[in-house]
Order: C-alpha cells, then structure tokens, then sequence
C-alpha cells in the first residue's frame, strides 16, 4: 500500500510539472501595436489664402443695335441664339424712298454747283457782286450738305454686326414697319463673358489689376452649373462707388467661355481669389487632422525617426468644410497624421498606410 502510495504522488508530481511547463511554452507574447495612417508633410511653400464670393455672370460686351432711318424691314434673317461674325448683315430697310432722295438731293447738288462755279467765273471779270457770290456759295454747301445726309440716310438702311457675337433677343420680324432708333436686335460678345460680385472694400484693395501676371494673386470662375471646373479669370473693372447698404464694390473678371458648357448672362457662379504671403505660415488640413481634447485643439506630430505620434497645440482659423486652416503650431518640414487620427494616443508607433 505504502509503495503504490508514493508511486502514485510521484507520477502526479511528474504530471504537474510537465503541464505547467508546456503551459508557459504556448503562453503567447504581446506585440506592440502599430497603427496605420495617412501622412502630411507641410511644404515650404507661400501660404495661400482663398476667399469665395458669390457672383453672377454678365455678358462682357452687350449692346443692343437700333437703326437709324426708319421703314419697312425688307430683310431680317437672324434669329435668337444665332452666332454671328462681324459685318454679317442684321436688317435691311426697304431703300426705294432713301434711293429716291439721293437722286433728288444730287439734282440740286448739281445745280447748285454749276451756280457757284458760274458766279466764281463771274465774280473773276467783276461782272456780279460779291453778296450774289456768296450766296451762291451759301447754296452750294447747303445742297452738299443734304446730299450727304442722304447718302447717309441710304446707308443705314443696312445694318451690320459691329462684332463677332450672338443675338441675345430679337425685336422685331421681318416686314415690319420700324421707326428710327427702335431697338430691334440686342447681341452679346461670344469670346468672353463676365463674373461680377460684390467685394468689401479690404479686398478690392489687393485685388492687382494684371491677375493674369501677378502669381500671388489669382482668379478663378467657378459655374454652379460646371462645378468642378475653375476657370482663370482676369480683373476688368470695379466700381469707384461703394454700395450705401452693403458698403461693397462691384468688381468683374473676365474669362473665356468653356467648350462643354454655354455659358449665358444671369447664371450663377462663384469668384475664388487666391492670395498668397510670406508673412506666415499658414496652411490647410484636412478637418481630420485635427483634434480637441475639451481644452485646445491639436494635432499628432510624427516623428520620423522613432514612427511615434505626440501631442502638437495648434491654433486653427474660424471656419467650416472639409479643411481647416491653421495659423500656429505647425512649421515647415513638420509631418502629421492626415487621417486615422482618431484612435491615436501619446506616444503610439505609427506606420504609413498607402
């Protein structure tokens, strides 16, 4: 019994030992955790700032063509929308009646004329007085003066495109009796269009008036109906007056119209100035960069030689969107986590995820 006793509390001593050696054997060993994020390296360069306004587009050139003798519209062969090129004819005036005064005004021109050149031939042999001289030179120039008229008249009985554009609106139809100086076309400059808002005053004041050379400072259209294309604009005009109520100026830029999309007076469009200054580093990041912890707000700093994370205080610039602009905080060369920053702590090993 003694001996069956103490074989069996060795074999059990012997079990116990062995299974808690194979127990420490499969234990497993913790790992530090590595966590993946999108890196932002902060340049060197010039910091930009971008302020939008509303604006709306307006024909850079509009005018609207009346003609200057009246009649009966013998031709009228354009219609709205239609491109025309410069000197395209626009409207034509039945031109019997001008044709008829020119005749009849170069009758008397004639006449009077031949008078003049006599009395001149005259007056030479001192055979008329000098008072029945002038006044045939008085005649003279009156009846030049009416021939001329109405060979102005018969001119414009044709109307032509003063430039390359489209017809905005028609007036008028084709037969219709029209008087002068009725408006009957109203074109609009096809090469290039207009973008107005209405500026502060600080804004107008740095706006150069060669956007186009100026690298600092730039324009760009933006079309509500064409929203991801940006369009380089360039400074046309601004108003010298300030508006009463809202104390802004009008100012335009103009830009060239896109080929995929028309572009017509009344759209809807948004002016992006680009400014950009040595005074301070300013730069913009993606909204998820950075954090608050109830007190500041903050970013992770990386370093790269260690791949961990640290607190960095950053003062950030009012604003809403999917970036954020900060002020302080960040230096260039300064690397930060773009993205994944959320389940960060101080000091965690980070590697970057591409």
């Amino acid at each position: 019994m003694s001996y069956n006793f103490a074989t069996k509390a060795l074999l059990a001593g012997f079990i116990s030992i062995t299974l808690v050696a194979c127990s420490d054997e499969q234990a497993p060993i913790a790992s530090e955790t590595i966590r993946p994020v999108k890196l932002i390296t902060i340049g060197t360069e010039k910091a930009e700032e971008i302020n939008r306004f509303p604006a709306v587009i307006k024909a850079n050139k509009f005018t609207e063509l009346s003609l200057q003798v009246g009649g009966k519209l013998e031709e009228f062969p354009v219609k709205e929308a239609q491109e025309i090129k410069t000197g395209d004819l626009i409207a034509k005036i039945d031109p019997s009646d001008y044709k008829s005064a020119v005749a009849s005004a170069k009758a008397q021109f004639d006449n009077a004329k031949n008078e003049y050149e006599r009395a001149k031939s005259l007056a030479g042999k001192l055979a008329i007085s000098k008072s029945d001289l002038e006044q045939r030179k008085t005649q003279f120039d009156v009846s030049k003066n009416q021939l001329d008229q109405a060979q102005k008249a018969l001119a414009d009985t044709i109307m032509r495109a003063p430039f390359d554009g489209v017809i905005a609106q028609t007036f008028v139809n084709q037969l219709q009796t029209v008087s002068a100086g009725q408006v009957i076309v109203s074109i609009i400059d096809e090469g290039l269009n207009k973008a107005t808002a209405d500026l502060p005053a600080s804004f107008v004041a740095k706006i150069p008036r060669d956007t186009a050379e100026d690298e600092n400072n730039q324009a760009f259209i933006i079309l509500d109906a064409n929203p991801n294309e940006k369009i380089p604009g360039e400074f046309s005009e601004a108003t010298l007056i300030a508006d009463a109520s809202s104390q802004t100026y009008a100012v335009s830029f103009t830009f060239p119209a896109p080929d995929n999309i028309n572009v017509l007076p009344g759209m809807n469009a948004t002016i992006e100035l680009h400014h950009k200054t040595n005074d301070s580093l300013r730069v913009a990041v993606p909204a998820g960069a950075i954090n608050n912890d109830g007190d500041s707000d903050f970013t992770w700093l990386v370093d790269s030689k260690t791949m961990t994370v640290h607190k960095q205080v950053v003062i950030i610039e009012p604003g809403i969107g999917r970036t954020m602009i900060v002020s302080q905080g960040l230096s260039s060369g300064d690397t930060i986590v773009g993205a994944g920053a959320a389940y960060l702590s101080e000091g965690m090993k980070i590697k970057e995820w591409k």
